[in-house]
């Protein structure tokens, strides 16, 4: 309850104040890229996994090695949830291999990224943002030394975390 009181008075927050907000956020979709990946293999690299209950649509995130558990459905639905990306953990160093490049989420809304037409080059990779505001905003994170920050929302590719793409006879109802 907490969460969804923060969420709407940061959203009525940066709404007032003019700020850049995308429609995912006020009409609260998610890009559903990886939903076809189940876990599968347990990894030792560390890395959160976001996931999407079905039932509800609430979001939540948990240590990626971890079978999912839907906090919201509980044992009663233990299909619940959809992956929506594996993300970073915090200290943890990763290699360019690790992230899913060309990303298909933009790292400062977390938008689906509609077309390549803007980008930030970071060691020589190019990474996508959906519009020319969040270029603005990840150049500036790079110059104040922060780019780590925005790495930490750059999708890994679940393959390298123990996830599978799940075969046509595994849908859910």
């Amino acid at each position: 309850m907490i969460k969804i009181l923060l969420f709407i008075l940061s959203t009525s927050i940066s709404m007032a104040s003019g700020s850049h907000i995308h429609t995912n956020i006020v009409q609260n979709k998610v890009p559903q890229i990886y939903n076809q990946y189940k876990l599968k293999n347990k990894v030792k690299k560390p890395a959160s996994a976001v996931y999407l209950c079905t039932c509800g649509d609430q979001v939540w995130k948990q240590d990626a090695g971890k079978i999912k558990a839907c906090p919201y459905c509980g044992p009663a639905m233990p299909n619940c949830g959809l992956l929506v990306k594996v993300l970073p953990k915090r200290g943890e160093k990763y290699d360019w291999s690790d992230y899913d490049l060309p990303n298909k989420i933009c790292p400062i809304s977390n938008e689906e990224i509609k077309n390549s037409k803007h980008q930030v080059k970071l060691d020589d990779k190019a990474i996508f943002v959906c519009c020319k505001k969040c270029v603005t905003k990840f150049k500036r994170a790079i110059t104040k030394g922060k780019a780590h920050k925005k790495l930490r929302k750059l999708p890994l590719k679940p393959e390298k975390f123990g996830f599978i793409l799940k075969t046509p006879s595994e849908h859910q109802h």
